[in-house]
């Protein structure tokens, strides 16, 4: 089998999307000398409203289906996502090839008035975008404000102070990326705070049957990494989740040699009804699977939906 030395990466046209498809394109041509990368950029629908929130909008994949259209008809050979917005079940004949290794996973707390999140009174308004992060922030502050958050990175801050925020909760990855980390107040602890599913890796998709594709990118993913978000992913396509539910799932090993450490949380969107753990073991899958079987049990899918 030969690998393809004229490679087509889609992505969409943000900063921070064009930072993640840059950056692979770089990690490719390192791995492969002599290999030429095209970037196509296209919008998706999530791009294009950004007058509503995204549950509002009511679709799944909604910065994804272009991409995967592109795939599709062949305009492009691989699709690079920040891995958080991949639905767990994709189109037929699509499939989640891997991520590289991951950044951080955390949540970001901004602010120009508050040291930390902690000093924040009540009554504050906090902007996001995110469910999930509304839904964490309720059931431990229920007497915080909120708004809702949408647009690019650059947009996103300068609505902290032209819209008088207290503060915002953004991806703690997509400022690093953007060498923008020095705006971070504080980052918030994955294990009271668990982020989205995949939330600081970039996920690659690809079509089924592309093994010319799957030996091009091998030597740039991440095996931890990817035992990660393959049992992250696991944990939200059994719990039917997906961008507007508040669901958290994040694996990662801890100090012990081959123990893993999964904390996951599934909340109803006020943050009221919740059901959070962290469980410990040696095969992330396993563990996505028990905490499913066990959030089950206890209710999630009715939480899910209130």
């Amino acid at each position: 089998m030969r690998t393809p030395m004229n490679l087509k990466l889609g992505s969409r046209k943000s900063a921070l999307a064009l930072w993640q498809t840059h950056h692979v394109a770089d990690l490719l041509r390192a791995a492969h000398p002599g290999l030429t990368v095209e970037i196509v950029t296209m919008d998706t629908l999530g791009d294009l409203r950004t007058d509503v929130p995204l549950p509002a909008i009511g679709a799944k994949g909604l910065f994804t289906q272009e991409l995967e259209a592109a795939l599709a008809s062949d305009a492009i050979d691989l699709a690079v996502h920040s891995l958080k917005d991949l639905p767990s079940t994709l189109p037929e004949g699509m499939k989640f090839a891997g991520s590289p290794r991951r950044a951080s996973p955390l949540d970001a707390f901004i602010s120009t008035r508050y040291a930390s999140f902690d000093e924040v009174p009540d009554g504050a308004t906090i902007a996001t975008g995110s469910q999930r992060r509304k839904a964490q922030l309720l059931h431990r502050r229920p007497n915080l404000k909120f708004a809702d958050l949408r647009g690019n990175i650059g947009t996103r801050l300068e609505k902290l102070e032209s819209e008088g925020f207290d503060g915002i909760i953004m991806a703690h990855a997509a400022l690093e990326r953007l060498e923008m980390g020095g705006r971070v107040t504080s980052a918030l602890p994955a294990a009271q705070y668990v982020p989205a599913v995949g939330q600081g890796a970039i996920g690659l998709e690809s079509r089924i049957g592309r093994d010319d594709i799957d030996a091009l990118i091998a030597p740039i993913l991440d095996e931890a990494t990817m035992r990660a978000v393959t049992a992250e992913r696991i944990f939200m396509r059994r719990l039917e989740g997906g961008c507007s539910v508040a669901l958290g799932a994040y694996c990662e090993p801890t100090e012990r040699p081959g123990e893993w450490i999964f904390h996951a949380w599934v909340s109803s969107t006020d943050g009221q009804r919740c059901l959070h753990e962290s469980r410990t073991g040696v095969e992330p899958d396993d563990l996505a699977n028990a905490l499913v079987e066990d959030f089950l049990e206890r209710g999630a899918r009715s939480i899910l939906r209130a």
